[in-house]
C-alpha cells in the first residue's frame, strides 16, 4: 500500500524540461528523476512508479519530495549515495596492519585481538576517533582479515 503523497504537479514549462531530460543522453539518475515526476503527473502513485522504473519506492518518494521542494533543479542535482566514508585509506591500511600482528608486539598482554580490544587500541592510539565493532568487523572482512564469525569480547 502506497503512503499518501502530497507533491505539487509540474508546470507546463517544467513538463517540457522534464521531457528534454528524458530524451537526452544524461546521467541515469537524472533521467529516472524526470521520469518519476512525469509518471506522477500522469496519475501513477509512488509504488507504481517504483515498479515501472525498477527502483525502491523510497527512492521515488525522495525524488518527488525533492522536486516539490526545489523544483526542476532537483532533477539534475547529483546526490552522493550513502553516508560519506569515515575512514581514510591510510587509516584502513594501518588498522589492517595492526590487526595482522599479535597484540603482544604492541606490548599488550593478550595473545590475539578481539574486536573490542582492537577497537579500544585503535582509539587510544589515535588511529581512529571512533569506530563501532560492527564497522571494524566489516573493514577487516573486506581486507581479508576477518573470518566467519565476529568476536564480541
Amino acid at each position: 500500500m502506497s503512503r499518501s503523497l502530497n507533491v505539487r504537479q509540474p508546470r507546463p514549462r517544467e513538463i517540457r524540461q522534464l521531457l528534454e531530460f528524458v530524451e537526452e543522453p544524461l546521467e541515469s539518475a537524472t533521467q529516472r528523476r524526470a521520469q518519476a515526476i512525469l509518471l506522477h503527473h500522469e496519475g501513477m502513485n509512488a509504488t507504481e512508479i517504483a515498479a515501472t522504473l525498477q527502483v525502491h519506492v523510497n527512492t521515488i518518494y525522495t525524488d518527488l519530495h525533492a522536486f516539490d521542494a526545489d523544483g526542476i533543479r532537483a532533477v539534475s542535482q547529483s546526490r552522493a549515495p550513502g553516508v560519506p566514508a569515515q575512514l581514510t585509506g591510510g587509516q584502513t591500511a594501518e588498522l589492517c596492519r595492526i590487526a595482522d600482528q599479535s597484540p603482544q608486539e604492541f606490548g599488550l598482554c593478550y595473545g590475539r585481538w578481539s574486536l573490542s580490544k582492537l577497537r579500544t587500541y585503535l582509539i587510544r592510539q589515535g588511529i581512529v576517533n571512533k569506530i563501532s565493532r560492527k564497522h571494524l568487523w566489516r573493514v577487516l572482512k573486506k581486507g581479508g582479515y576477518a573470518s566467519g564469525g565476529s568476536s564480541g569480547s
